[in-house]
């Protein structure tokens, strides 16, 4: 493992663990059916709060969030399926969080980039370039698309989002939920 997977990966993992303690407000019941609905939906099917437009800005922002390179990303764990049905049931009052999140997407496009019509359009570049300037400007309007974007690529797959457990094998985590004894060191007789 080099340096640089393991920045990545504690990275990841910090902000996983953020955007779960996120979820711990939201009824865990509407939650989880949310999630178990986006684990099985096909991706073909009908958006539910999203329109198409938007479906399109989230999915390139969630990719430059959790890229695809050696490793699955945003797009394979199904990150925005998942937005998408929560915003539709139990994070029903974060659509005005999200709807302004990408307002200011749009406005920080434009004028970084006069006549570009959208996030999606823009090049790998590009889109850094507005997502670095959205952080270090306006952090209230950028967060609510992160920890989505985090909570869809690590939460437990049967709650959805994390399609083939891509998020926890990105981490290393061992998907591994019957433990025995010895469970440690502390624990050997």
């Amino acid at each position: 493992m080099t340096d640089s997977d393991f920045s990545r990966r504690g990275f990841l993992g910090a902000l996983a663990g953020a955007s779960a303690l996120s979820l711990a407000g939201a009824a865990w019941n509407d939650a989880r059916g949310a999630a178990t609905w986006a684990a099985r939906v096909d991706q073909q099917e009908k958006w539910q709060v999203l329109k198409p437009e938007q479906v399109r800005e989230l999915d390139a922002v969630t990719a430059q969030f959790v890229p695809t390179d050696e490793t699955p990303g945003a797009r394979e764990a199904h990150v925005v399926r998942f937005i998408d049905r929560s915003l539709a049931t139990y994070a029903k009052d974060q659509q005005p969080r999200i709807e302004a999140s990408l307002k200011k997407l749009g406005e920080l496009v434009a004028s970084h980039f006069p006549g570009a019509t959208s996030f999606a359009s823009l090049g790998d570049a590009e889109q850094v370039t507005v997502l670095k300037d959205w952080q270090a400007t306006d952090g209230p309007t950028f967060f609510p698309l992160l920890g989505a974007t985090m909570t869809g690529m690590f939460c437990n797959p049967q709650y959805g989002g994390n399609f083939n457990k891509v998020g926890w094998k990105l981490l290393g985590f061992k998907d591994q939920f019957s433990w025995v004894p010895p469970f440690g060191y502390y624990d050997r007789v």
